[in-house]
């Protein structure tokens, strides 16, 4: 099954760039063995006779960081992370940080205005206080939405530490949505931190807004 978010993947994303792979080096040929004398003389010495010494078989190849996004409502959503989310979820001040953010309250939500009719909406925790849960409404069309997946694939990678690693990249058809889901943590570190992106559709695959596209997106930690 194609996804719609496939080309996180294609587009190499998720690559040998960012994340470290190993590669194997072939070993060189043993060094030919010494001609004997012709004559009988002293034994040849040992160590002229041993085989070249194997390289190591596995090389590490580093990482290189792709150039960081400059998509407007990405950076948008990544400072939401970093002010908001990433305190708040071990503890912050959960409405002390919306405020600081300018973030203004819409009953019991608090919403960031992108220019109508696009916002950034954070829910507010509730006795989940280690779940930042973010809904964003943004343009219509695939561009915006890879702009987005692929930000958030930068910042779980880099801006990380541990580094979240991609476990989910997959498609689930249910009787409410079409939800093309990407996620990352860092368990592979014994790590307690999560992100999820969850790009929502009708189910007949048209977007959930008249003029907009929404998706979901949750940080969490069981550190607490």
């Amino acid at each position: 099954m194609r996804l719609a978010l496939a080309s996180l993947i294609a587009l190499g994303v998720v690559s040998t760039a960012a994340v470290a792979q190993e590669q194997t080096a072939p070993a060189p040929a043993p060094a030919a063995a010494p001609v004997p004398a012709p004559a009988p003389a002293a034994p040849a010495d040992p160590a002229a006779a041993a085989p070249a010494a194997a390289a190591p078989a596995d090389t590490y190849v580093e990482p290189v960081r792709p150039p960081p996004t400059t998509d407007p409502v990405s950076l948008q959503l990544l400072s939401v992370l970093d002010r908001i989310c990433k305190p708040a979820v071990v503890g912050g001040d959960f409405q002390a940080l919306v405020k600081a953010a300018g973030l203004k309250k819409k009953k019991e939500q608090w919403v960031l205005d992108l220019g109508k009719p696009f916002q950034i909406v954070l829910d507010n925790p509730g006795s989940n206080k280690n779940v930042c849960t973010i809904t964003i409404q943004y343009a219509q069309g695939d561009a915006q939405a890879q702009a987005l997946a692929s930000a958030l694939h930068d910042w779980a990678t880099w801006e990380n530490s541990p580094q979240l690693r991609l476990i989910r990249n997959d498609q689930v058809v249910s009787s409410d949505f079409r939800r093309f889901t990407v996620s990352w943590d860092d368990n592979w570190a014994s790590g307690h931190a999560g992100l999820v992106y969850m790009r929502l559709k009708k189910t007949d695959g048209s977007p959930v807004g008249k003029n907009f596209e929404q998706a979901q997106v949750l940080y969490s930690t069981t550190s607490r």
